[in-house]
């Protein structure tokens, strides 16, 4: 495999894993709080929010591992 293949797969592997984290039940029960930011749950910022960042973040990781002159 190529150096910006692997690079762009362990990149998404590591966002994958960061997404899992994030996402797992017992972070998800410290975030079910009774705390309102804004009027909006904590928890409702949480899961919007970590899902937003981790489309940015993959897209910025393959748009990252694209070459000037290749085409999308």
């Amino acid at each position: 495999m190529p150096a910006p293949l692997r690079d762009r797969a362990e990149r998404l592997a590591a966002l994958f894993l960061l997404g899992l984290a994030l996402f797992l039940p017992p972070l998800l029960a410290v975030m079910a709080r009774d705390v309102l930011v804004g009027g909006i749950p904590l928890l409702v910022l949480w899961l919007l929010g970590g899902w937003l960042g981790l489309i940015v973040l993959v897209a910025l990781a393959v748009e990252i591992a694209r070459r000037p002159g290749e085409r999308p």
